[in-house]
């Protein structure tokens, strides 16, 4: 229903589901409503052999996903149980297939001082890693020397690329990458920032956040909630502020909802 209301005007197709990315379909078993999944399987087999060809991963947890819901326990046809999966994972489809109706409808709330202070990027080197339509990238550009939007979703990319060119912007570079990949050196970054990204494989993504970062580099995540739903980020806070991650947090409320800000400094 969420994603409904966002996307008002998006109409979604099984097809669509030719858009996703490798990375997309490896954690659609965590994603999906499994009985409705497992009718689209069943009643599009071309569906089925393209995800395991992409991510063949993924094959064990679609056989089980398929074996443990052998019928349809409801009274919904086909077409609706698959229209109610394309919609629990429309998010994923939009990144790809509509990334500038995703940028037009996600609101990027922060300030640049909420974040950094600007005097600290001046001649430095930052990502935006998880960049999406890379709205905090461009932001970054402003002050930084260069940015890099580190982002797996081609469509996201392109979008950035178009959208540097149409406006000028010299300093934003856009990479394929993720946040537990990122293709750059050790050691080669003063500032990464991230906006509703961390999480996905949270541990690997701080090992690899911390590899590319310079020795007293900077490191902040952003998170952005309308309503002060604690269970939303409690594992994230948890692991990155116990002993073994050591990120401080910010967390205050304004006329957009609450915002949270996790952030540390390198120790060299």
């Amino acid at each position: 229903k969420m994603l409904k209301k966002l996307f008002p005007n998006v109409k979604l197709g099984v097809e669509d589901l030719f858009f996703l990315e490798s990375f997309q379909v490896k954690y659609l078993p965590d994603r999906v409503l499994k009985p409705e999944f497992a009718v689209l399987l069943r009643n599009y087999p071309i569906i089925h052999r393209y995800f395991v060809a992409m991510c063949p991963s993924v094959s064990k947890a679609f056989d089980s996903i398929l074996n443990d819901n052998l019928s349809i326990e409801n009274n919904k046809t086909v077409d609706e149980n698959c229209n109610d999966l394309l919609w629990e994972i429309a998010d994923l489809i939009v990144y790809s297939k509509y990334p500038e109706i995703y940028a037009a409808n996600i609101e990027f709330v922060w300030d640049i001082d909420e974040i950094i202070s600007p005097d600290i990027l001046k001649g430095k080197v930052a990502i935006d890693a998880g960049a999406g339509p890379g709205k905090l990238a461009f932001m970054l550009a402003q002050f930084a020397k260069t940015v890099f939007a580190v982002e797996p979703v081609k469509g996201f990319r392109q979008f950035i690329k178009e959208k540097a060119n149409r406006e000028n912007v010299k300093n934003v570079f856009t990479m394929d990458g993720c946040l537990d990949s990122i293709p750059l050196p050790d050691n080669s970054i003063d500032v990464l920032m991230t906006s509703q990204a961390i999480g996905w494989n949270l541990e690997d993504e701080l090992i690899e956040i911390e590899r590319v970062l310079k020795p007293n580099g900077s490191v902040i995540h952003l998170f952005h909630n309308p309503v002060d739903d604690k269970e939303a980020t409690k594992s994230i806070h948890d692991f990155i502020t116990s002993s073994k991650w050591k990120y401080e947090c910010t967390k205050y409320k304004d006329s957009t909802g609450w915002k949270i800000k996790y952030y540390k400094t390198i120790v060299s």
